[in-house]
C-alpha cells in the first residue's frame, strides 16, 4: 500500500483502510507521499501563486456562539461571560433554535460548507440559569442541546455541524459522532503549573485539567473521530 501511494496511485477503500493504520516511520512516508499528490493536483489544475506558492486551504465555516457562558474561569478568555450580561444586553443565556438556524442559513448563503458550534464547557453546572434554560426546553445539558441543533442544521440547510463543545467524554463523543463530521477542542497547554496554582491562567477551571483534555483528545482518536486541535503559545511564560 505504501508503495502505491508512493507512485500516486489511487488506493481503493480496502487500501485506504490499511493505510489509515500506519504508525511511526511508516506514517511519515505515507503523509509525504500524500503531500506530493496534493501538491501534484494543485499543479495540474493551474492553482499556483505569481511567486510560485501553492494556496493554502480553508475551509468556510459560519460561526455559532450557542451559549456565551461557561463553567471555567479561565483568566484570558474574552468569550465567556455571565448570566447578569446577557440580561443586560437583552440576551439570551443561549441562543434559540430558530437564531441558530438563522445564522447558519445566512451563511450558506454567503458560501459556508460548515457551521462551528463554540460554547463554554457545562455552564448548567455553575449557573442556575443556564440549568434553567435547558430544563424549560426539555433537554437535559448543554450537550443534548448541542446534538439537537447540529441534527436540525445538518438536515434544515446542509451545512456540515463542525462541534467545539469543550471536554467530552466517551459516551458523549460516541453520542455526537453520527451527527457531526468533525469536533475540536483545543488542548491549550500541557502546564499543570497553570492548572494547580492560585492566580494562574487555568485555576480554578475543571475542564482545564492537562490530563482530562488529553483524555478527551485519545477517546476521539480511538472513537475515528476528525478532530482539531491546538495550542496557547505563550500563556503562562517564565523566563526559565
Amino acid at each position: 500500500v505504501l508503495r502505491r501511494a508512493r507512485d500516486g496511485v489511487v488506493l481503493n477503500a480496502d487500501e485506504a483502510a490499511l493505510a489509515m493504520t500506519a504508525r511511526g516511520d511508516d506514517l511519515a512516508d505515507l503523509c509525504a507521499s500524500a503531500a506530493r499528490v496534493r501538491d501534484a493536483g494543485l499543479v495540474s489544475a493551474g492553482r499556483v501563486g505569481p511567486s510560485g506558492r501553492l494556496p493554502v486551504s480553508y475551509s468556510r465555516k459560519v460561526f455559532i456562539p450557542v451559549t456565551h457562558l461557561c463553567r471555567d474561569t479561565c483568566h484570558y478568555c474574552t468569550f465567556v461571560t455571565v448570566p447578569g450580561k446577557l440580561r443586560a444586553a437583552g440576551a439570551g443565556m443561549y441562543l434559540e433554535p430558530d437564531e441558530i438556524l438563522d445564522i447558519a442559513r445566512r451563511g450558506g448563503e454567503l458560501g459556508c460548507k460548515e457551521a462551528l458550534f463554540t460554547l463554554g464547557d457545562r455552564p448548567e453546572d455553575r449557573w442556575p440559569e443556564a440549568r434553567r434554560w435547558l430544563d424549560e426546553r426539555g433537554y437535559d445539558s448543554t450537550l443534548s442541546y448541542v446534538r439537537a441543533m447540529a441534527i436540525r442544521v445538518l438536515e434544515e440547510t446542509g451545512l456540515l455541524p463542525h462541534l467545539n463543545p469543550g471536554v467530552m467524554s466517551w459516551s458523549e463523543l460516541s453520542r455526537l459522532k453520527p451527527v457531526a463530521p468533525s469536533m475540536g477542542m483545543m488542548l491549550e497547554t500541557t502546564s499543570r503549573r497553570l492548572f494547580e496554582t492560585k492566580g494562574l491562567a487555568h485555576y480554578g477551571s475543571p475542564d482545564k485539567d492537562p490530563a482530562v483534555r488529553l483524555r478527551t483528545l485519545t477517546d476521539a482518536g480511538r472513537l475515528s473521530i476528525p478532530f482539531t486541535t491546538g495550542l496557547l503559545v505563550g500563556i503562562g511564560e517564565t523566563l526559565a
